[in-house]
Parts: C-alpha cells; sequence; structure tokens
C-alpha cells in the first residue's frame, strides 16, 4: 500500500485488512490476557523473565475498551490518507515533474535563486492542500479525542502515554527536556548557523540557505540503487560481517524499496517480519547523503528484528520506539567511520561526518517542536485550524534559531504539515531524541572501547523489549537521561570530535 500509495485499491486491501484482521482480534487479545493474569499460575511466574510482560499485559487490560475498536479502524483509514494525499503531490520543476523529495534535492544546488524557488516550489504543493490537510487533522483529533474519553481519560495527550508504555518517564519530564534543549543546544545551533552565514557571505540566514554545500560541492555517494545497496553491505561488512549478511539477504530477497517515484507514499521505515528473522526497508532514495544515513539507519531497525530471533514470547518482540531509534540513531554512528566506501575523496568524507555528528544536535530542535505542538493539540482538542497555526508559530519559536523567515508568513503556521508522524503515528517522535542523546553516549563508548561497545550495543538488540526502557539502555552501557546536564556534556564531546575530524 505505501509502495502505491496512490492506487485506491490497495488502499481498500489495506484497510479491509486492518479491519477485518488486525482491529478484529483486539477482543480477543483482551480476553486472552485477562485470562492469564486472572490464572492462579500467573502469581508464580518468575519476575525477572516475566515482570515486564505482565506490566505491559496489565496496561493493555486498563487502557481496551471495545467500543474504541470501530474507533481505531477508522482513524487508521484517515491516516493512510494522508500518505495518499502527499503521493500525489508534483509540480513541474526545470523541465521535469518534481515530487516533494526531488525537489528537496535542489535545496543543495549552488545557484541559491533556484534553491529559493525549489523551496517556494515545495511549501506550495503543501499550501495548495493545506484545507483538505487541516479537514483531515480535525477528523484525525476528533476520533483521538473520542478513544481518550471512552477509556476514562480526560485527553488523548495523557491516554497515548500510557498506551505507548512510558513508564520510565511522565509528561512533566519531557517538559523538562523540551526546556533543556532550547537552554544547553541552541547556543550551538545558532552559533553553527552564524558560522554557515558568514561562510556562504550572506546578510541573512535563509530557509533554502541551510542544506547547500558551504564549499559548493556537493556529496554524490552513488550513482544507481544498485550501487546505494552494495556500499551500504561493505560498510555493514566493517562494523560487524552479520550485519552485512542480513542486509544482502534482504536485498536478494527483494525485501528493499528505495528509491523515490511518484506514487509512493513519503518517509521510510523498517517493518520486521519476524518469522523469518528479516525485515522490509522502505525509503525515497534521491542520491544525497540523507539517503545513506537513512538506508544505515533503517538497517539498525532490521539488525533488531533479527537480533530478537530467539525471544519466545511476541511481546518481547515489539520494541517501543525508545528502544527501536536507539537501534537505528547507533548505526548510523557507528558505520561513520567506513563511509569512505561511499567517499573515497577525504574531502568528502570529512564533510559527510561532519554533517552527520552536526546533525545529531541540530536535529533536536525541530524534534522538540514537533513534540511540543502535539502536547498544545491534544490538549486543546477544540481548537480551529487558524488557532493550530498561531499555537505551532508560538511553540517553534524558541528552536528557530537565526534563519530568517521574513515574507513566508503565509507558510509558516503551515510547516508541520510537512511532517508525516503528526498525522500518521501520533506521539511517536520524541523518542528520536532520547534516541538520539543514547547514541552519541554509545558512540562515546565506542570512541574508547570498540569491542566492548559493540558488544554491549549486540547484547541490547538481543533483548528487545523483554525488559523495562531504563534497563534496556543500562544494557547497551548508557543510562537513559534526557537531562540539561547530560545534553550540555553531549555538546561539549560532538565539539571535540568536530575539531578532530578538522585536525585530520
Amino acid at each position: 500500500m505505501t509502495q502505491h500509495a496512490d492506487d485506491p485499491e490497495l488502499e481498500t486491501a489495506y484497510n479491509e485488512y486492518y479491519a477485518n484482521v488486525y482491529a478484529a482480534v483486539e477482543d480477543m487479545q483482551f480476553a486472552y490476557r485477562k485470562k492469564i493474569m486472572e490464572s492462579e499460575c500467573c502469581k508464580d511466574l518468575d519476575d525477572h523473565e516475566f515482570g515486564h510482560l505482565k506490566q505491559s499485559f496489565e496496561n493493555a487490560i486498563a487502557l481496551f475498551r471495545e467500543a474504541n475498536i470501530p474507533l481505531m479502524i477508522e482513524e487508521s483509514e484517515l491516516a493512510n490518507r494522508y500518505g495518499s494525499i502527499v503521493s500525489k503531490m508534483s509540480v513541474m520543476f526545470e523541465g521535469e515533474q518534481r515530487t516533494p523529495a526531488q525537489l528537496g534535492v535542489f535545496l543543495k544546488d549552488a545557484d541559491r535563486e533556484k534553491r529559493e524557488a525549489a523551496y517556494r516550489a515545495r511549501y506550495q504543493l503543501y499550501l495548495d492542500q493545506a484545507p483538505e490537510l487541516d479537514q483531515l487533522y480535525d477528523d484525525l483529533l476528533k476520533i483521538r479525542h473520542k478513544i481518550a474519553l471512552n477509556a476514562g481519560f480526560a485527553n488523548y495527550r495523557d491516554f497515548k502515554h500510557q498506551e505507548m508504555g512510558r513508564f520510565s518517564y511522565t509528561p512533566e519530564d519531557i517538559y523538562e527536556f523540551h526546556r533543556a534543549v532550547e537552554l544547553e543546544l541552541m547556543p550551538f545551533v545558532k552559533e553553527l548557523d552564524e558560522q554557515r552565514r558568514q561562510s556562504l557571505n550572506l546578510s541573512s540566514l535563509r530557509p533554502w540557505d541551510t542544506q547547500v554545500d558551504l564549499d559548493g560541492r556537493n556529496l554524490k555517494p552513488f550513482e544507481t540503487t544498485d550501487e546505494f545497496i552494495h556500499k551500504a553491505i561493505d560498510v555493514l561488512d566493517k562494523v560487524h560481517p552479520p550485519y552485512a549478511m542480513q542486509l544482502a539477504m534482504m536485498n536478494n530477497s527483494g525485501m528493499l524499496d528505495l528509491e523515490n517515484r511518484k506514487g509512493k507514499a513519503p518517509g521510510g521505515y523498517n517493518t520486521g517480519i519476524n518469522a523469518l528473522a528479516s525485515s522490509f526497508i522502505f525509503m525515497n532514495h534521491v542520491k544525497l547523503q540523507r539517503d545513506v544515513v537513512t538506508l544505515i539507519h533503517e538497517s539498525g531497525h532490521a539488525m533488531h528484528s533479527a537480533a530478537t530471533k530467539d525471544i519466545k514470547y511476541f511481546p518481547y518482540l515489539e520494541t517501543p520506539s525508545e528502544v527501536a531509534e536507539l537501534a537505528s540513531m547507533t548505526m548510523e554512528l557507528l558505520s561513520m567511520d567506513y563511509w569512505d566506501i561511499y567517499y573515497p575523496d577525504p574531502i568528502d568524507l570529512k564533510k559527510a561526518k561532519r554533517e552527520q555528528l552536526e546533525g545529531t544536535l541540530s536535529f533536536l530542535p525541530w524534534c522538540m517542536t514537533v513534540d511540543a505542538f502535539q502536547h498544545w493539540v491534544y490538549l486543546n482538542p477544540q481548537q480551529t485550524a487558524k488557532e493550530r497555526g498561531e499555537a505551532y508559530l508560538k511553540i517553534s519559536d524558541p528552536f528557530r534559531s537565526i534563519v530568517d523567515f521574513t515574507g513566508l508568513e503565509l507558510w509558516r503556521p503551515h510547516a508541520w504539515k510537512m511532517q508525516l508522524h503528526i498525522y500518521e503515528v501520533p506521539f511517536y517522535y520524541i523518542e528520536y531524541g532520547m534516541a538520539q542523546l543514547g547514541a552519541l553516549s554509545i558512540y562515546k563508548n565506542y570512541r574508547e572501547n570498540k569491542a566492548k561497545a559493540l558488544e554491549q550495543y549486540q547484547e541490547f538488540l538481543s533483548l528487545g523489549y523483554s525488559k523495562p526502557v531504563n534497563e534496556l539502555y543500562k544494557v547497551a552501557g548508557i543510562d537513559f537521561d534526557f537531562s540539561a546536564k547530560h545534553i550540555r556534556e553531549l555538546v561539549d564531546f560532538v565539539k571535540q570530535e568536530l575539531a578532530a575530524i578538522d585536525k585530520d
């Protein structure tokens, strides 16, 4: 369905599967969990092996409402509509019909006028669809709020926090994370942007100036999809040979759909096929460095799926996103030493590494914006589309750096519409920030002792979700920590690593 998001027959087939298979057994799963928890044998189960499973079952039992099953089906159908809308977007640019992802390539172009034109063409696609996207979001909000009320919650934010099994932290802890990023990270991000402005010799940094290479020499990691895949296999072979074997097997089995094309859903994902200890990777490459990172990232998820092949209990295979994203983001950093396979030129290699390290932290302001925006949205379910846009502007301001959006006032309230997670998987985003800090912490350990860090990482992968989040981070050799102090330490570490790259 995501491979051909513009095909209504496939969309219908997926919706029918969700309604008649996936959602149809929710009441049976509830009865099954309840039967286990009420069994006399349950109290005799070893807490070390089954304690986390029982906590997960108790949580699912507490949240289940039969009245929510048809609402879940309707929500799924609506959420799928976002991908369908975006998959049909294209505009004539530079003599060809271009998708939003293909327009993004031009943001790397040395010609500033061309970059601006591509930026404006891209956001105009979303502006043209803004009424439909706003109506879709209004419909999703209404259903999600009703689901929360049915389950006994005052709002969907609190319902979703519990449904996602966030036992290790509270919504208030997340607000502290937002504040810590604003306090400890934004000065570093503004410093990077000021360096960029000066390097480009600009009076002000505009949004179409934030991705162009400072020396006008764009990174070109590959020419063909086949080259793209085989270089990724070679990179993973350097990290840990079994990882390369896994990706090669997936490639040989037709489990990779990587190139961007019209009609394809936006974004990227890995979906595990547990019965085969394998995975399917979906993405939209346009021959940029970020595509290399995306494939390595999704490969991290795939290695996670493969590593859990010996887990006996299905719920332990379903990792929460704080855990899943730690696996994938760590793989990005562990692979970085071997990117010479994509970039044999030392100058290009240094640029790719610098871009990656800067990106690990400069991504966090957007991560906080997306999360804080969703907190506001679901705590204020009666909002209008206009009020939603105004709230987005206010929420995003502390994380804006020095980029000048003058003349783009019509666009800015709609910028959040480009983030598919907001529509399709609500609240699945802050975990990218948590996992990014965790990945940097593992990479810091890796710099000090590669063998030990890799061994701890592999042990972490093999446990799936058999332990609570904070305990799994401990197995990986790090703390589950997103405090201001920890962010400050990681900013200093990244600065040291950047200085080392410049010295080489």
